[in-house]
C-alpha cells in the first residue's frame, strides 16, 4: 500500500500501487492537454472525493474506486461560460451528487 499526498487532503491517503500510477497518468495528461490550472483543480476534485470516501469509512483507495473516482470527476470546458442562475443552481446538484458518488450528468 503506498501513500501519496494529494491537494485538499492535509494527510496522506493509503492507495493501491496501481490506482496512484492511475492517477499520476490522468494528471500528467491534464497537465499536457489542458495546462497547470486545470491540472491542479482536477487534483483538487479528487482530493475531495477521496476525502468523502475515507471519512466514510474506506480505509484505502484500490485501483477501481480510483478508476471511478478519475473518471468521473470532470473539469469545466475551457470555452464555457460560467453558469448564472438556474444553471449554477444545477450546477451545485451535480456536483454534490458528484461528491457523494452520484451520477454527475
Amino acid at each position: 500500500m503506498e501513500h501519496i499526498s494529494i491537494a485538499g487532503r492535509p494527510e496522506p491517503v493509503p492507495v493501491s500501487a496501481a490506482a496512484e500510477r492511475m492517477l499520476r497518468e490522468r494528471l500528467e495528461e491534464a497537465r499536457g492537454s489542458r495546462g497547470d490550472a486545470p491540472a491542479d483543480g482536477l487534483e483538487a476534485l479528487v482530493g475531495q472525493r477521496i476525502g468523502v470516501l475515507l471519512e466514510g469509512g474506506m480505509p484505502s483507495i484500490d485501483v477501481a474506486t480510483m478508476r471511478a473516482i478519475v473518471d468521473h470527476v470532470e473539469l469545466p470546458a475551457e470555452d464555457e461560460e460560467e453558469p448564472t442562475g438556474i444553471g449554477r443552481a444545477l450546477q451545485g446538484i451535480r456536483d454534490k451528487l458528484a461528491q457523494r458518488g452520484g451520477p454527475a450528468r
